[in-house]
């Protein structure tokens, strides 16, 4: 709060302004206003920290201005950061956004600064922490379908960047190990998913269970695995590759195949088929899915 005071005094100096901040149990701040009945109290949110802010009537408009600029100019705390570090204590945190939430999404993407006032902007400061955790945006609140949240915060930051961003997905349970496990889980996602190339680039760590199994696997199994089956897709074309994803994607179902892939029933067996032939694996059975889905994941991130 040193630094909130600072730059209020500098702020006072230079405009004259009379400003009155409380934090949440109404300790005093920064004081220079007068006591009249004409005070205007707010609240606003600086650094991820809710305050109360008082003006005289006539300057309630400067509110937001006051809001903005304290938040450009201070120094931010990074507290995620300091909370993974074991350099903060959970039960420390003031900010009930970080400590109550359910939902924690992580965003990988080249233009973090200009993605990152995307994202703040997109949410309420009172009711989601958004912020930076070593060279990726964290957003953390009590999500409901967080998968749209995901997808509608890729898709904002592609269409007006022009960049690819991944998002990663995990639950947590409002305890700290829960928060430390949920961070790691997302990142482990972000990892998977970009050895893997998986699209689309929205990963939801509770639901890669064959693709974490895959990731940890030892690299001595993997390199003896390469090896073997190097040229086991090297004549699939785009078609059977599609294939391949839609059935495995959709857990071995080939009605619910058919329809994502638009195509007829018998035109998908015709390619399971041209599959088995090329490869040896009949993709329908279970044990011979999820082997040749091993093999396909490595060749994948091997290319």
């Amino acid at each position: 709060m040193v630094e909130i005071v600072i730059l209020l005094k500098a702020l006072c100096k230079d405009t004259e302004l009379r400003v009155r901040v409380l934090d949440e149990n109404n300790n005093k701040i920064f004081d220079n206003l007068p006591n009249t009945e004409s005070n205007i109290t707010r609240k606003i949110c600086i650094n991820g920290r809710k305050l109360k802010i008082t003006l005289e009537q006539d300057n309630i408009k400067l509110i937001p201005m006051i809001e903005y600029t304290l938040n450009k100019l201070i120094d931010k705390e990074n507290v995620i950061q300091e909370l993974i570090e074991g350099r903060k204590q959970w039960d420390s945190l003031e900010d009930n956004n970080i400590k109550y939430s359910t939902k924690l999404l992580l965003i990988e993407v080249n233009n973090k600064n200009e993605a990152f006032e995307i994202v703040e902007n997109t949410y309420d400061r009172n009711e989601v922490y958004v912020g930076e955790i070593y060279d990726r945006i964290i957003v953390l609140g009590d999500l409901e379908d967080e998968l749209d949240h995901a997808l509608s915060l890729k898709g904002t930051i592609d269409e007006v960047l022009g960049v690819k961003s991944k998002v990663s997905i995990s639950k947590l349970d409002k305890s700290f190990e829960g928060f430390i496990k949920g961070y790691r889980g997302a990142v482990q996602a972000l990892e998977i998913g970009n050895k893997f190339k998986i699209k689309p680039e929205v990963y939801n760590i509770n639901e890669m269970f064959l693709e974490k199994a895959i990731f940890n696997l030892s690299k001595e199994y993997t390199d003896d695995l390469i090896k073997e089956y190097k040229n086991i897709f090297n004549k699939f074309n785009y078609e059977l590759i599609q294939t391949l994803e839609e059935v495995l994607k959709c857990d071995l179902s080939l009605t619910k195949a058919a329809k994502n892939l638009y195509i007829h029933r018998n035109t998908l067996m015709y390619r399971i088929e041209k599959i088995k032939k090329e490869t040896g694996f009949d993709i329908r059975n279970f044990k011979e899915a999820t082997f040749i889905y091993i093999l396909y994941m490595n060749s994948k991130a091997n290319v």
